[in-house]
């Protein structure tokens, strides 16, 4: 039967590594379990599939089965069931598969380093999480002996009570076959060979019952009625079936948390908390460094991301209170959050800044909704911000995120935002308007805003102090009520030196700079992540989907100035550790110093933050050998280095530390100084200095800081002159001429620029006669100097003229800069924009909305401009040593000039050569006063302070229409009244007038041509000017509210004294000149609007250019046959050269050609396409006569025209040259065409 049931197993389950046991003795083994279990296994599903395929009878009882009690008595006298490979009744198969095993279960014992008889496993497989997987492997065995026990403990039990049954059968003859019985005895037939197979346990299911396969629900052990305790053994994993998941949520748990539970991380979280608050607890000035050293111990004995946030949790805990905490308490807790920043870096910072924002965005709301039904504001959110501006003062945070949090508290002028904002400015004012005087400046402007959206009788008392508080710091006075408290300021003060004894902790970051983090940064990280953290990945550009409608829009409207490959570059930080590395410079206090200088602003900036390292005594004299490092290695000399250099002379240990390394530096080059020789110091570095440019950027580097006085030129005393070698020589001569070019540069202090340099040599005499030497025998000899230099040496060192700029507006720049071409233009422009905003988007493909107007900042964008362009005006007179006196002058005498100085006071300037460029001023209209408010003039018109509804412009010229075309694009209603025929003067074309106007009328601008105004009246509330066809016809009256006059410009001649002078004028009032622009006095020129031609800018500086060529050679030239003109209006027109009716009225032969922008590919892809070129040449030559354009960009497409008729070019070389495809420029190109022969595209 066994046999049968064994062959059935083998054809099911396809294993023919079975064998029978019936064939098998009995056996002992030592071998290994794995051996065992297979043999149980295979012999307890054989005797499995025996209880399904057995008849309910009881064949055990019948007498027939005899040797079923042999069997038993055989087993019962086996104690140990177990088997052994070694005997010879075992199969070589079985024995070579078990010493396989044997041998592969060795060889990973030794390579996982487990040895013979040891109790305890490695570490490595206790951090791994392997020993939970070799404890289940141990308590599997452990679990099979004890079911062995079992099966032993219930084979006995069974079988004595089979024997009582069998006994009293003899005696009383009674059927035994009951149901609980048959399954009894089918599941415990007996194995052949006298093997009973024990107690199987059928792994069917995971519920209690299951169906058998007669569909009766049966336990696990196949019985109909619950089996006893006693028979009831551990369920076995079926090896053929694959295991069952009995969760499937169960979550990974990493192996460095599966051996702490809920209970036990509460409780360390419990006690971390309660040692991190009692340090908190006795935090004061005195012992902070002792507190900040303990709470570094605990970051090492605990998770990090545990420590910070639980430091954070009872930092600001101690915040979240009703009242007003003292300023002592921000300031000790700032320089407190200051250390830990220092030490643990960016990843607790940065957790701070984000839980103090989120902290106090949460109490401002709280507070702004309490504070609309109560009189008393909360205090927490004021305690919240003032520690945000403690951790910046502190430089745990820049300023930029301070300044987020104002603009948006200047939104609206509530008690809580006023209050939030005095806060601000009594904590750090002062530091603000140090680090970024320009924001400073933008926040007073949209303070000024919001104000002026105030009723001005409902401002309390407390909002008038903030405004007073603000509006002073940003005018940089000295002092200002409400900015930085002096207690505050003095804790700040002894708090940052207890900081920078942080330097002697050996964690302590180095050259950690302030967390550049903005409040849009911290509001938007859920979307952008952490950039500012070490590691964090680099978000896409913040502003991808305006960056990209941008790009979209100008793809469509044809700009290829727009770049594809944009790069965004403002999260890419310079590593300057590596780069000091890669400079040689090792030490922690080098890099540190290194960092703060190339990550400053300027050289202020760079010295200051070298001071704040608070580096010892000693430290601080790294610098001196990191700057000469960094000089040296520049490509191009750099002066900034030289201005630290200055400032950090100011400490006399640095000032003889740089003595001391030139003196090193010396004996590198091998010069022996004092009677010592070299040392290896010296040596490394003089054998850097053995390169031309290093050497020559070092030796100017001493120059600057000699020439500056920080140094004095005695430190050459112990160098010999006249003994020096070839490195040392070069160094010296380009000290020297670094000393020398100074003085020149010093035009007007010469003297006292020599005195201060070289005089400090007298007391050394053996110095001064060396230099003396040097100077005459060397320097003039050297290579490093032209031969203009080497005879200036030797002669003048100072050969240019002196020369002074009188002004009396108190900017420099002119008429031009101040209050005509460059504000006008920036108006022209921007009111440009606007009209195409309002008018010309729909066309392109580009909706947009409600479109609103701010004049205010219209007029602030114009005023930037200036402002910019007339300090850069004076700032190049200053690098060129031009005196700028601020003042009116006139003259007293042919050469003397006195000057009513703007600040008060009288001067008297002498002159050789004098040259009057005092401009124009806008020519008045008889009978109608001017106020610049509504009679206006171009001046008055550029500084409006409201669009008016309606416009009169008498004058059509230049200036009249570009003024009237702004005015016009913000919706006033625009009248131009012009005497002549023709609008834009007489130097425009007549057909290019005739477009213009056209266009301009197009754009909504009304012209009365050949029409004068004979009157006006401003007493009412309009003005109305009474006018007249300038032929005779119907007079009548106009209104507006604002008139322009524009009706050309003057000579600005009044008040200059020249009757002093016996000064000719013109019967036009302009200064009578010769070809050499000078005046009836020779040493007196003048040039610009105050004499004839155009009253153009670029006409006066080309005018300048000669004056200053006549004086200093002889020779100068301008041509006025080449001066181009052009009007700013949309279109633009400019020309050059002669006009038609010029020709005609001439009688000059001439010839046309004309190409409207209609038929240019760039004009027509821009949805630009009025206006065209024309040309006039000879007929015979082909010589080019005069280019006029209207159209877009004209202003810079006559720059090739006033080229071509500047060197004489004809209309064929125009047409021959090559123009870019497609360009607007093409258009002049056709236009030339046409003029010589035949367009191509037209």
């Amino acid at each position: 039967m066994l046999r049968r049931y064994s062959k059935q197993y083998v054809e099911e389950t396809g294993r023919e590594d079975i064998i029978p046991t019936a064939s098998r003795p009995a056996q002992k083994s030592s071998s290994s379990h794995k051996a065992k279990s297979a043999l149980n296994d295979s012999h307890a599903e054989i005797g499995g599939r025996a209880v399904h395929d057995q008849d309910d009878t009881d064949d055990s009882d019948s007498p027939d089965d005899a040797s079923g009690d042999e069997s038993i008595e055989q087993y019962e006298d086996d104690e140990h069931y177990e088997e052994s490979t070694d005997e010879p009744g075992t199969p070589n198969v079985l024995r070579t598969q078990l010493a396989q095993d044997d041998a592969e279960i060795a060889e990973l014992e030794r390579k996982l380093g487990i040895k013979k008889g040891r109790r305890s496993l490695p570490q490595a497989f206790k951090d791994d999480g392997l020993d939970e997987l070799l404890e289940q492997v141990q308590q599997n065995e452990s679990s099979s002996e004890d079911e062995m026990k079992k099966r032993k403990s219930a084979y006995d039990d069974w079988l004595s009570s089979k024997r009582r049954k069998v006994d009293s059968a003899n005696e009383i003859a009674v059927d035994y076959r009951q149901p609980s019985e048959d399954v009894a005895e089918s599941t415990n037939r007996q194995r052949p060979n006298g093997h009973v197979v024990d107690s199987v346990a059928l792994d069917l299911s995971e519920s209690e019952a299951v169906e058998n396969d007669f569909g009766h629900a049966v336990d696990e052990c196949g019985s109909d009625t619950e089996t006893p305790k006693s028979t009831q053994f551990l369920q076995r994993e079926n090896p053929y079936v694959a295991p069952k998941v009995h969760n499937a949520n169960l979550k990974y748990v990493p192996p460095s948390k599966r051996h702490g539970d809920d209970i036990q991380r509460s409780q360390a979280s419990g006690l971390l908390q309660k040692k991190i608050q009692g340090l908190i607890n006795r935090l004061t000035d005195a012992n902070l460094l002792s507190i900040v050293q303990s709470v570094e111990k605990i970051y090492q004995s605990h998770a990090r991301a545990d420590v910070t946030e639980t430091l954070v949790d009872v930092i600001l805990a101690q915040m979240r209170k009703s009242e007003s905490l003292p300023d002592q308490f921000f300031v000790l807790t700032g320089g407190f959050s200051a250390a830990i920043y220092k030490i643990m870096g960016s990843s607790f910072g940065s957790h701070l800044v984000r839980e103090v924002v989120k902290e106090f965005t949460q109490q401002y709301q709280l507070a702004s909704n309490e504070a609309d039904g109560s009189a008393v504001i909360k205090k927490e959110p004021a305690n919240f911000l003032t520690f945000l501006t403690q951790m910046y003062v502190f430089e745990i945070l820049g300023c930029g995120i301070i300044f987020d949090y104002m603009e948006k508290l200047l939104d609206r002028l509530s008690e809580l935002n006023v209050e939030l904002l005095l806060r601000i400015c009594r904590m750090a004012g002062r530091l603000m308007r140090r680090d970024d005087p320009k924001a400073l400046k933008h926040v007073s402007h949209i303070l000024a805003t919001s104000v002026s959206k105030m009723d001005r009788a409902n401002i309390s008392a407390r909002t008038k102090f903030m405004v007073e508080t603000i509006h002073g710091l940003s005018s940089t006075k000295a002092k200002t009520k409400g900015a930085d408290s002096t207690t505050v300021s003095e804790h700040v003060i002894r708090m940052k030196k207890n900081l920078g004894e942080l330097k002697s902790q050996s964690r302590r970051l180095d050259g950690l700079a302030p967390m550049g983090i903005r409040l849009k940064d911290v509001e938007d990280v859920e979307r952008h992540g952490k950039w500012w953290l070490v590691g964090a990945s680099v978000p896409e550009y913040r502003d991808a989907a305006e960056r990209a409608k941008m790009k979209s829009k100008a793809v469509t409207a044809g700009d290829d100035a727009v770049p594809d490959d944009d790069e965004d570059m403002d999260f890419v930080l310079p590593d300057y550790p590596k780069k000091a590395r890669a400079q040689g410079l090792t030490s922690s206090v080098q890099i540190a110093i290194f960092s703060a200088l190339m990550s400053a602003m300027d050289y202020e900036h760079g010295y200051r933050q070298f001071l704040d390292l608070n580096l010892k005594r000693d430290d601080q004299l790294e610098v001196t050998r990191v700057l000469l490092q960094c000089v040296g290695s520049e490509l191009d000399y750099n002066d900034y280095y030289a201005l630290v250099g200055k400032q950090a002379c100011t400490n006399s240990r640095i000032r003889f530390s740089f003595q001391d390394r030139l003196w090193r530096i010396f004996r590198g080059l091998g010069e022996s100084l004092f009677g010592e020789g070299e040392d290896d110091e010296s040596t490394l570095e003089g054998e850097r200095m053995k390169n031309e440019r290093r050497l020559s950027h070092v030796a100017r580097f001493y120059a600057s800081l000699v020439a500056e006085g920080a140094l004095s030129i005695n430190l050459l005393k112990p160098v010999e002159l006249a003994k020096m070698n070839q490195w040392t020589c070069l160094f010296v001569e380009t000290l020297l001429l670094g000393l020398l070019r100074k003085c020149r540069r010093e035009k007007r202090q010469q003297d006292a620029t020599m005195e201060r340099i070289f005089g400090p040599s007298r007391d050394l005499p053996t110095l001064a006669a060396s230099l003396h030497w040097f100077l005459r025998k060397k320097l003039s000899k050297t290579k490093l100097t032209t031969d203009k230099e080497r005879k200036g040496i030797q002669r003048d060192p100072n050969p240019g003229p002196q020369v002074a700029c009188i002004e009396k507006r108190g900017t420099l720049g002119g008429t031009c800069l101040n209050v005509g071409c460059i504000p006008s233009k920036s108006l022209l422009n921007n009111s440009h924009l606007y009209h195409q905003i309002l008018h010309d988007t729909k066309n392109r493909g580009i909706e947009v909305g409600d479109v609103k107007l701010n004049l205010a900042n219209f007029m602030k964008a114009k005023e930037t401009a200036v402002n910019g362009l007339t300090k850069g005006v004076e700032f190049l007179l200053k690098k060129n040593g031009v005196e700028y006196i601020k003042g009116a002058g006139s003259f007293i005498n042919e050469n003397d000039i006195k000057v009513a100085l703007n600040d008060g006071g009288e001067t008297t300037v002498r002159g050789k050569n004098i040259l009057i460029a005092t401009g124009s001023e806008a020519t008045p209209f008889p009978g109608l006063e001017v106020d610049e408010k509504r009679v206006v003039t171009s001046t008055g018109a550029i500084a409006l302070e409201k669009i008016p509804e309606t416009m009169i412009v008498i004058g059509g010229g230049i200036i009249g229409l570009e003024m009237a075309s702004v005015w016009s694009r913000l919706g006033t209603k625009v009248t131009v009244v012009e005497f002549l025929g023709q609008i834009g003067g007489p130097g425009m074309d007549t057909e290019i007038a005739k477009a213009t106007q056209k266009l301009l009328k197009k754009q909504g601008m009304d012209f009365k041509l050949n029409t004068k105004v004979v009157g006006g009246d401003k007493s009412g509330d309009k003005v109305k000017l009474d006018v007249d066809a300038a032929k005779g016809g119907k007079p009548e009256t106009l209104d507006a509210e604002v008139v322009l006059v524009a009706i050309g410009r003057r000579p600005y001649t009044q008040g200059l004294g020249l009757e002093n002078i016996g000064m000719e004028l013109d019967d036009r009032g302009r200064v009578i000149i010769d070809s050499e622009y000078r005046t009836k006095i020779p040493h007196i020129r003048c040039v610009g609007d105050v004499t004839f031609g155009p009253m153009l800018a670029h006409k006066a500086e080309e005018e300048a250019v000669a004056v200053v060529e006549y004086i200093k050679k002889g020779y100068g030239h301008v041509n006025y046959g080449c001066i181009p003109s052009v009007m700013y209006t949309y279109p633009e027109v400019a020309w050059v050269g002669q006009n038609e009716q010029e020709l005609k009225d001439q009688k000059i032969p001439y010839r046309v050609g004309t190409f409207p922008f209609s038929a240019n590919s760039r004009a027509k892809t821009n949805l630009d396409t009025d206006g065209l070129v024309k040309m006039l040449a000879d007929p015979e030559t082909d010589r080019l006569l005069g280019v006029h354009i209207i159209g877009p960009n004209a202003g810079e497409m006559i720059a090739e025209g006033t080229l071509a008729l500047e060197y004489g070019a004809s209309t064929e070389d125009i047409a021959r040259t090559c123009h870019a495809h497609p360009t607007l420029a093409e258009a002049f190109k056709e236009a030339a065409m046409a003029t010589s022969s035949k367009a191509i595209h037209f």
